[in-house]
């Protein structure tokens, strides 16, 4: 027996129409024409390899196929009630021919069901005739019911797909199939009409074709859709081919509600549809606000590259689920998807995923709209893996922030927070890039900032607090080699002193952006009779970077002595390259950048960080910054020999200047050349021997230095600057009282 591949153009994944008209080709020759027929799709397209040739694939469905019965009683407008169109229902009930025996069957079931009844019923009435059809209809017509509707409880509940039991508005799904097919075939003799050909040509293989007309749609073709008749409940009518409403809901069939028990788990019909989870506003062009109020969810639908029989495709819809993060639960939204499909969560061959949303558009119609699609990573599972675990670390964090958010007098600035997160989220699933971890920083920071700065919005959520402590990976996955990214981490690593005392008391940078409470380690918001506490520690401002760096020294400086704290209180556990503090002090970097970047990453257990990394050899170190630098050093800065004499004399006496806030306060205020004379005296009274006698420039360039002391670098690179303007001190020199210069030229900068 020979095979034949046919390439159907005419069934794409998007829009949905197409989507389930694949399906519905597939459910249909395989059910009744050639069993052992196998589909895939490939290149954005549908292929079905059969027994059937053309001819015989065109010849089962004009002269052999038989709809499956689709009816929906329970419904105003499904053709058994007084008012409803009756073009559909009434020829088909009276049809002698074959192919509609079950269509005849099914027919006669609704009218037994509806009984007299001249309205459709509504309420606990509505539910009972649910439960009725579910009882007495024979197993042909339960497909339909598996797809429609699921009893949960005390209720009868509709996944999206098929709108509100199998109608949208005022349009029922059935009915509108049921006048398709009778435009298709004739009812007296099962014949199809003479337009069916070219209509299937079309449908199946994407060739033009005439005759078609205006119909209404549904959700179905949101492209098709609209128009100039379209009103609020209904959708307006467009040019639609009759085949495509036909095998679209035979498609349908395939996707069963899943059973009660998770159904009731997951808390949302639409979650318990295959492949179905919660919606979020984030990862489309076109999202908004309004979108985050959509509660029938999102749909992806799976796209698998090997040829799969009926029963396969059946078995992959009847698990229906994406599993998400390192727990193995199953995907709740649709950020929770799109890391189940970059993890690999997903199994059966599926090589990518369609991403539908059943969201309001042109006006308040509901459409089905294609959001995207999402590759299923074949290559670095471990990365995608590690990926998923920090997404965990802030999973909590970010549902809580939503809880906020979506309260009526929660402020818009939160939920445009929000919005940015979830679409940062998502673009890190789909890529994973150092960039889009950095989008995704930027994203948090600016989140925990729209917080922060509304103490009522978090007074009213305590329990949800600043960011979440992250684990240093994120430095790591955010690293794209950048002197911005180098900056913020050097910036955030910083804690209190190195001696013990005022350690724990000083606390980590954060404590000067947040109100933290000490007790909780500066891990939770600090909060009094009247919201968040006002500390006078927090002078990070989020308006100018070198301010606010500088501000954050100068604060250090008033908190060393009140906890006896003998060196300067800022101690890093990552570094910034010279270089990059010479591109700051130029104002040559992204400061905006470097100060987001620097508050998100402040959440980072810095205390489990590798050890600190060497940065990157300077080239041009600045001579100012050295100055200023080696007045306030963390730790003591040993001297790098000079020359073999001095290696064979011992050690050189390390550099450890007194703490004195006046070249600080000279900096904060402009003063260059007075800070200048002024971190003179305290390298001289330490013991160096400055080269420098004099400097000068702007009160800009004094405010950027002063910014540097807030900005750690390698003990290597602080001898460095210790060797670049201070003379060697020998072993003849080094013990030998100091003097000031008095031979060394001008410098400015």
């Amino acid at each position: 027996m020979s095979l034949h591949l046919h390439h159907l153009a005419g069934c794409t994944p998007e829009p949905i129409a197409g989507y389930l008209k694949a399906l519905g080709v597939l459910r249909a020759v395989a059910s009744q024409a050639d069993r052992g027929a196998r589909a895939r799709w490939n290149s954005g397209r549908f292929e079905i390899v059969t027994s059937l040739d053309r001819d015989g694939l065109a010849r089962f469905f004009l002269e052999a196929y038989a709809p499956s019965p689709i009816i929906a009683p329970w419904n105003g407008g499904s053709g058994f009630y007084p008012k409803d169109t009756k073009e559909g229902v009434e020829p088909l009930s009276s049809s002698p021919a074959d192919r509609f025996a079950a269509y005849r069957e099914a027919i006669a079931a609704g009218r037994a069901i509806v009984a007299a009844r001249a309205e459709s019923p509504k309420g606990e009435d509505k539910l009972e005739m649910i439960r009725a059809c579910r009882r007495a209809w024979p197993e042909a017509m339960l497909a339909w019911l598996d797809a429609a509707v699921v009893l949960a409880g005390d209720a009868a509940r509709y996944p999206a797909l098929l709108g509100t039991g199998g109608n949208d508005g005022r349009l029922d799904f059935t009915n509108n199939r049921m006048q398709r097919l009778v435009e298709l075939f004739d009812p007296a003799t099962g014949a199809a009409r003479p337009g069916a050909r070219p209509l299937l040509a079309a449908a199946l293989f994407g060739e033009p074709a005439p005759g078609l007309e205006r119909r209404a749609v549904g959700q179905f073709l949101p492209g098709n859709a609209g128009g100039p008749n379209q009103t609020s409940g209904y959708m307006g009518e467009s040019l639609v081919n009759p085949w495509d409403f036909v095998l679209l809901l035979e498609g349908a069939l395939l996707l069963p509600v899943a059973a009660v028990r998770r159904l009731e788990s997951a808390g949302l019909v639409q979650a318990a549809a295959p492949f179905a989870v919660r919606a979020r506003a984030g990862g489309y062009a076109s999202a908004c606000a309004a979108d985050e109020g959509n509660q029938r969810g999102e749909q992806w639908m799976p796209l698998w590259g090997g040829a799969a029989t009926l029963a396969e495709v059946r078995a992959l819809f009847a698990e229906g689920r994406l599993v998400a993060s390192a727990n193995k639960r199953q995907a709740d939204h649709a950020i929770d998807a799109a890391r189940a499909v970059s993890s690999l969560g997903v199994a059966r061959g599926v090589s990518e995923f369609v991403r539908f949303g059943y969201i309001e558009r042109n006006g308040q119609a509901n459409l089905a709209v294609p959001l995207g699609r999402w590759a299923v990573e074949s290559g670095d599972r471990a990365g995608a893996s590690s990926r998923s675990r920090l997404l965990d670390e802030i999973d909590p964090w970010v549902e809580g922030l939503r809880s906020l958010g979506q309260g009526d007098s929660a402020p818009a600035a939160l939920g445009r927070a929000l919005r940015r997160v979830e679409a940062a989220m998502l673009a890190v699933c789909r890529d994973g890039s150092p960039e889009r971890w950095q989008q995704l920083l930027l994203g948090l920071a600016e989140a925990e900032a729209a917080l922060i700065s509304r103490p009522k919005v978090a007074a009213a959520a305590p329990w949800l607090g600043p960011l979440p402590l992250l684990s240093p990976a994120w430095w790591s996955a955010a690293d794209d080699g950048s002197a911005e990214l180098r900056l913020a981490a050097a910036i955030a690593s910083q804690t209190g002193p190195a001696e013990r005392a005022g350690a724990d008391e000083i606390g980590p940078i954060r404590a000067h952006c947040l109100p933290l409470d000490p007790r909780s380690g500066f891990r939770r918001l600090a909060f009094g009779a009247d919201g968040l506490v006002r500390d006078p520690r927090v002078v990070w401002a989020g308006r100018d970077l070198a301010d606010d760096l500088a501000a954050v020294a100068l604060r250090r400086m008033i908190e060393a002595p009140l906890h006896g704290a003998r060196s300067f209180p800022l101690r890093g556990r990552a570094y910034a390259a010279l270089d990059d503090i010479a591109l700051f002090l130029d104002g040559a970097v992204d400061e905006a950048r470097v100060a987001g970047l620097s508050r998100a990453l402040m959440a980072v257990d810095w205390r489990r960080a590798p050890r600190p990394s060497r940065a990157p050899r300077a080239e041009r170190p600045s001579a100012l910054h050295a100055l200023f630098r080696l007045a306030y050093t963390p730790d003591a800065v040993k001297p790098l020999p000079a020359s073999g004499r001095d290696r064979a004399a011992g050690d050189l006496s390390p550099l450890a200047p007194r703490l004195d806030p006046a070249p600080l306060r000279l900096l904060v205020a402009g003063r260059l050349h007075d800070a200048g004379a002024a971190a003179v005296r305290t390298l001289t009274a330490a013991g160096a021997r400055p080269k420098l006698r004099l400097v000068a420039g702007s009160a800009d360039l004094a405010r950027r230095l002063a910014a540097t002391l807030a900005i750690p670098v390698a003990p290597e690179d602080l001898a460095k600057l210790l060797g670049l303007i201070c003379k060697p001190a020998g072993p003849a020199v080094k013990d030998a009282p100091s003097t000031p210069p008095t031979a060394a030229p001008a410098l400015s900068e």
